[in-house]
Order: structure tokens, then sequence, then C-alpha cells
């Protein structure tokens, strides 16, 4: 008899002890779903805060440039202005006002039409880099030089100028001396063209650069080097092109500058100018050179005290090209 207190004593103990590990359960159950609730939740808002911070403004915008619409690019500018109040997608606002803004949208001499200018363009575009640079350099030096409308080109080189003095000027040179290497002919031609406007402000810096280029094994980045450094107008640059010129003489072949690349030589000496007009002479002294009549156009648009003996000399001899000199 006295077993059966214990028995039940031992029963409730486990019936107790059974209760409290279902109600334990229960508890940790609920505990998940609530935090699977928690979960759920937050994934929902952080869903509802990127749908958002989309630029409405911008994403209206590019609509509009796809679309068929009268005005479009117009109307597409005005959403640009819109989006840059907001603080989403800031960089692409930007380059796409520098890229479409245009003077032709609004009234001469109003607000609006100078802020359409080609500087405050360009100013547009560099804001874009200054948002995210390495994108927008690469943007600017291989797609938006490349347009067919002029005014866009000159925003772009705009931008790339502030580049220059404000940015990442080691980059930009990079990605220049790429471009003019480039099998493009495009590229090419929009590198010697930036590089001869970065080369007229900071002649130091550019003209080393491209006289090393001048070594490069592609012919046409050599044309399009030698046309830069006339556009850039140095006299460090003589003695290179210089160089050019004579190599046409030069016993190998393998030694030789390509002929249409040494006539460009001399137009950019002509281009020089002063310290260039020895060179120039010489070369119309040389009865034997072919770049003889070159020499001599290039000296005639000069208009140096120097140049009219040997070029009355030259005249009066027989040449098989003409050669036509303007008077001024």
């Amino acid at each position: 008899m006295a077993r059966i207190p214990e028995l039940c004593l031992q029963t409730g103990e486990f019936a107790s002890t059974s209760s409290g590990k279902a109600s334990s359960s229960r508890a940790n159950l609920i505990g998940e779903l609530n935090m699977k609730k928690i979960w759920l939740v937050f994934v929902l808002v952080l869903f509802g805060v990127g749908c958002g911070t989309q630029n409405e403004n911008l994403a209206k915008g590019k609509e509009l440039i796809k679309s068929d619409k009268r005005r479009k690019e117009e109307r597409a500018v005005r959403e640009f202005k819109l989006a840059l109040q907001q603080k989403i997608d800031n960089a692409e606002a930007y380059y796409l006002l520098g890229l479409y803004n245009s003077q032709e949208f609004y009234e001469p001499n109003t607000a609006d039409w100078e802020e359409a200018s080609i500087t405050e363009r360009g100013k547009q575009m560099f804001l874009a880099y200054q948002e995210e640079k390495s994108k927008y350099l690469e943007r600017l030096v291989f797609e938006t030089l490349r347009d067919d409308d002029l005014d866009i080109q000159n925003a772009a080189l705009d931008a790339l100028k502030r580049v220059y003095k404000q940015g990442d000027q080691k980059r930009l040179l990079s990605q220049l001396q790429k471009a003019i290497k480039s099998s493009d002919n495009r590229d090419r031609h929009n590198a010697h063209w930036v590089l001869g406007h970065l080369g007229k402000d900071d002649p130091n810096t550019i003209v080393p650069i491209l006289v090393k280029l001048l070594e490069h094994r592609r012919t046409e980045t050599r044309l399009n080097v030698v046309k830069a450094l006339g556009e850039v107008g140095s006299e460090a640059a003589i003695p290179a092109l210089a160089a050019r010129i004579e190599s046409g003489s030069a016993k190998w072949k393998r030694d030789r500058e390509e002929p249409e690349v040494r006539q460009l030589a001399v137009e950019a000496l002509g281009k020089i100018g002063g310290a260039a007009v020895p060179e120039l002479v010489k070369i119309v002294e040389n009865k034997g050179s072919s770049l003889r009549v070159d020499a001599i156009r290039a000296l005639a648009v000069l208009g140096d005290e120097k140049v009219v003996e040997p070029l009355l000399d030259a005249l009066q001899e027989q040449s098989s090209r003409d050669v036509v000199i303007p008077l001024n």
C-alpha cells in the first residue's frame, strides 16, 4: 500500500514534466513564427523603399527619348531638370541633360537659353563624371565624342578639359592614348582633337606624350599624333617632326616614315611657325625633296620675311605639282 502514493507522485511528476515540455515547444514554435513574420515585414519594407527610390522624372525622360513623340528631346530635358531635384541617379540625369539640352529649345538670351550653352552642357557632363568617375570618363571619350552633333562634341570637349584641370588627369591621358592607338578611326581622330586642345594649354605635359607616340607601329596613329602636334603649335615638337621628315632619305626602308606622315609633319611645322621656318626653308632648298611644294605652301601662309628669297627661287622652277600661294 505504501507504494501507491509513491507511484501517484511519480505519475504526477511525469505528467507535470510532459506538460512543461509541450508548453515549451509551443512557445518555441510561436517564437519562430513571429520571427518569420518580422523578417517578412522587413523584406516588404525594403522592397517598398527600393521601389520608392526610383527617380521617376529620369525614367520619364529616358522613355521620351526612346519614343517617337513630337519635341521629345525638349520634353525629356524638362524631366531631366526635375530629376536633378531628387538625390537619386543624379549622375545619369546630369549626363543626359548635358547631352540633350539645346539652345534651340529656348528664346535667345533667356536664363534657360544660357543654361543650354556649350559651356553649361559641358559642366553638366563633368558633374556626371564627378558622381561616377570611371563610368563617365570612358563614356565621354569613347561614346560622346563620336556623336554626329557638333555641339555635343564640343560639350564633351569642355567636360574633358574640366576633367584634365580638376579631375583625374592621369586617367584621362591614359584613356586618350588608348583611343589614339585604337583601330577605329573615329577614336583616333577624337583623341588627336582633344589632345591638341589640351596641349595648347599645357604643352609641357602633352607634347612629350605625343612625341613618344610617334614611335607607335600603327601608321594611322602616327598620322593623328602629327596632326595633334600641329594643333598644339609648340616649338618643342620641331625636332621630332623634322626627324620624321628627314627619315625619308634613310638607307633602310624600315627606318623611313610613311610619305603621308611626312607630308603632315611639314604641315605641322607650318602651323608652328617661328623656329620651324628654317626647317621648312631647308626642305624648299632641297631640290630632291618630294615635300618641297608642301613646304612652300606652309611658308607662304606664314608670311615670314625670311622665306621670300627661297620662295621666289622655287617659283621660278618647273614642277610637276601646282603651287597655289594665297595673297593677303
